[in-house]
């Protein structure tokens, strides 16, 4: 119920006294309260319609009604109603006055309306209200517990929330990140959080966790014609079971993620079978193609992590999340959709639409463990490299070289750049680090000076020390290609 409803009532002939805005005349009534005293604050609350007869107002001076107004004006009353007739024949001037300047609606009840009929039909019309939106709030329940138990992602529950609340909706966590929102090709920015957390049509609705995470359903532009919140708590409560359910399915088994990702890089200590039988034990299915995904972590995109689990769980029905040292690592396997098998090509659509600043790679489908174990190693290595979502290489020079280096070839790249070791350990320049330098910049040397801060002639002098000191040319593809691969075997 609105102000403009009650002068829309013809059986209560109440008259506008004030040029009120649109605004104003639109602001709900939360509730009825009958006060006769010079100041009822202390028993008001916002949005509530003032109902009084003026008996205990018998003021001549207008700065005593401005007063009287203004402390109206800060619990938030919607509206004045004021029964002429019994203490005042006429609506005070003062009154009048104040309530025009300050912008609060002022009704008159005339002397014909008994004054306890206009109290019965707000109460009357705010509980058939109130009554009509707990219905609704309870069906939208219904309808998103149907939703969830017939294995719906959050995605599809929000649609359905959206729907009933005739507005656009997202999850934001304790950040301030959207990490959720349907429909999902709107935008929210920190102005439009700011907007909803400040009330109006918009408004935020908490979701019940349980837990350390402190999530908000966020509303705005809704047309719906009932209080939101009494609308949306029931539905947020589920929504919260739902972001419970994505987070506990996607991070149990964390000893043996731990484990799992512990032996991925010991390639001489754990054999494939070892390997095997750890990534069974995640609960995941060795024959299944299994999608890896990796990305930077850390205080500055905690939300995004969240919107990978949920992108991931929008597609597969299998996930496992493991956080380790900054980076996050996925497992997805079997595809959400039924007949459509997984494809890169979406996920990488997916994730550049919701993430296309975030440090991720997506490595897969890879269709065995021994190519699943490369991946991991790969995909591991390649996302310090890259500032948004990227496929993997189908083969890592870096990954393969790990696998592959026996104890023997480890040795011997030890000693092939033992001289070199030997000479940093007596002189201040470290070759070793110009030579990684030089093959990163895939053997350029205008590159690699300009990354080590040297004058071209002076990396040539550096260069050619090492090809003395490692034997072997640098300016050929097979110099080139074994000190890169010494290299690889030596930081593995």
């Amino acid at each position: 119920m609105i102000v403009s409803d009650l002068l829309a009532a013809e059986a209560l002939q109440l008259r506008l006294h004030t040029p009120s805005s649109t605004e104003r005349l639109a602001c709900e009534i939360s509730w009825c309260a009958p006060a006769e005293t010079i100041d009822p604050t202390p028993f008001l609350s916002q949005n509530v319609l003032l109902l009084t007869n003026g008996i205990g107002l018998n003021i001549r001076d207008n700065r005593t009604w401005a007063a009287y107004v203004e402390r109206l004006v800060e619990v938030g009353v919607a509206a004045i109603a004021f029964g002429t007739g019994t203490a005042h024949r006429l609506i005070p001037p003062g009154l009048a006055q104040a309530a025009t300047a300050l912008d609060v609606p002022l009704l008159e009840i005339p002397r014909a309306v008994p004054f306890l009929q206009v109290h019965r039909h707000v109460t009357n019309v705010l509980q058939a209200e109130r009554f009509t939106a707990t219905t609704r709030s309870w069906e939208l329940a219904q309808k998103c517990a149907e939703l969830a138990s017939s294995g719906a992602r959050i995605s599809e529950i929000l649609v359905a929330v959206a729907e009933a609340s005739e507005g656009q909706l997202a999850i934001v966590d304790a950040a301030g990140s959207v990490i959720a929102r349907s429909p999902e090709d709107s935008s929210w920015s920190r102005e439009d959080l700011k907007r909803a957390a400040n009330g109006g049509r918009d408004t935020t609705v908490p979701l019940p966790m349980g837990s350390g995470d402190a999530f908000q359903l966020v509303v705005r532009d809704s047309l719906a014609d009932h209080p939101l919140g009494t609308l949306l708590a029931p539905a947020a409560s589920i929504i919260a079971v739902q972001l419970q359910t994505a987070l506990h399915s996607t991070s149990h088994k964390q000893q043996e993620l731990e484990t799992l990702l512990d032996q991925v890089p010991d390639w001489s200590g754990v054999a494939l079978e070892e390997f095997t039988s750890t990534f069974r034990a995640t609960g995941l299915d060795s024959r299944e193609p299994t999608f890896v995904v990796t990305a930077l972590t850390g205080p500055q995109n905690l939300a995004n992590a969240w919107r990978i689990r949920l992108v991931l769980q929008s597609l597969f029905n299998d996930v496992r999340v493991q956080v380790r040292a900054n980076v996050l690592f996925v497992f997805a396997q079997k595809s959400a959709t039924l007949g459509q098998p997984a494809d890169a090509a979406v996920l990488l659509t997916e994730f550049s639409r919701e993430l296309p600043s975030q440090a991720l790679v997506l490595k897969g489908p890879c269709a065995s463990i021994d190519e699943l174990r490369l991946g991991v190693h790969q995909a591991r290595e390649l996302v310090e490299q890259v500032d948004r979502p990227t496929i993997a290489p189908e083969l890592g020079v870096s990954a393969l070289v790990a696998s592959t280096a026996s104890r023997g070839a480890r040795a011997g790249a030890t000693r092939l750049f033992a001289p070199v070791i030997a000479h940093d350990e007596s002189h201040s320049v470290n070759l070793l680090e110009t030579l990684e330098c030089f093959l990163i910049h895939d053997a350029q040397p205008s590159r690699a000076a300009a990354a080590l801060y040297i004058h071209r002639n002076t990396l040539g002098q550096r260069i050619s020390k090492l090809e003395f000191l490692l034997n072997l040319s640098l300016t050929s593809l097979e110099g080139q290609a074994t000190c890169l691969m010494a290299l690889r075997i030596l930081r593995s």
